[in-house]
């Protein structure tokens, strides 16, 4: 519990003011860059991509042609990019502040195609066209290389806003741990807008860490220790601008979806045991099921 307060009390001084959230952010580009340039690949990185490419195999969910909008792509652009490598997209990149960590995303792309196999449900032609593209994206020096080469825009627009896109303009919209750091307020505003940009039955393919953030820091405290906290102690004690979590719930993600015009076409959900936490008021009236979920990743599709 210790390194749990400790790293509140840290990232609530770097969320004092807007210059210490840049020094911040600078020094977390800096040193996560250089972490990621050499460390191993999480995991879940390529369990991303194998998902990413059975519900193209299976829900059709992108092809050749179409158009993808990536959200909060931050380090590595890593769904986009991998989805390049299997079919032939157009992507644009969209961050509210630029993150993007070159080295770590060489590092990571390297690792990715030391492990293309069938385990990835691919077929030896599309893991050796793959492999092609990947050599390429290891020679690039700069990310203005990196989006010629694969047919990429990239945009930062500070507000979160979707408005500069055109209604209908793409086939899928995906992203990888971010709606769980964008304010909740926005969110509906959010997914109206994602679905305005959408095709008549487009897709919008989530996953979302609904674990709290600082059990990253401390895993010796429960991953949903949020739960035992008031909205008043939370902010107080915990909340912060530079790492923000949103503390939404499952439940609360699907009648959001539902709500906004998509229909849920595939959930996976991971959960953890709640038996000894005590909850807060503010989530007690919840279904546990929905409060043990730690991760949730959904394939919609647009009504």
């Amino acid at each position: 519990m210790v390194k749990y307060v400790a790293t509140a009390v840290a990232l609530k001084c770097f969320s004092a003011t807007p210059f210490t959230r840049r020094v911040y952010r600078r020094l977390g580009n800096r040193f996560g860059n250089k972490q990621r340039s050499t460390e191993r690949m999480p995991g879940y990185y390529a369990d991303r991509v194998k998902r990413i490419i059975r519900l193209a195999r299976e829900q059709k969910i992108v092809s050749d042609g179409d158009r993808v909008l990536e959200l909060g792509t931050g380090w590595l652009h890593w769904e986009a990019l991998t989805l390049r490598l299997f079919f032939e997209i157009e992507a644009v990149l969209f961050d509210v502040w630029d993150n993007r960590q070159l080295a770590g995303l060489k590092n990571y792309v390297r690792q990715l195609d030391e492990m293309l196999d069938e385990s990835f449900g691919l077929s030896a032609q599309e893991i050796a066209k793959a492999r092609t593209l990947i050599e390429h994206i290891l020679k690039v020096d700069t990310f203005d290389q990196l989006y010629d080469l694969l047919g990429f825009e990239y945009v930062v627009e500070s507000s979160g806003s979707l408005e500069r896109f055109a209604d209908k303009s793409f086939q899928l919209v995906v992203s990888g741990g971010v709606l769980e750091h964008v304010n909740r307020e926005a969110l509906p505003t959010l997914f109206e807008e994602t679905h305005r940009i959408l095709v008549p039955s487009g897709w919008a393919v989530h996953s979302i860490d609904t674990a709290d953030h600082l059990e990253h820091y401390d895993q010796t405290v429960s991953p949903k220790l949020y739960l035992q906290f008031s909205e008043v102690t939370w902010k107080l004690l915990c909340a912060n601008e530079v790492q923000y979590i949103n503390r939404m719930q499952r439940g609360e993600w699907l009648r959001l979806f539902h709500a906004s015009g998509f229909d849920l076409v595939e959930e996976e959900v991971r959960r953890v045991d709640l038996s000894l936490l005590k909850i807060a008021p503010r989530f007690a009236g919840m279904d546990l099921k929905d409060l043990e979920c730690t991760v949730l990743r959904v394939a919609l599709r647009a009504r």
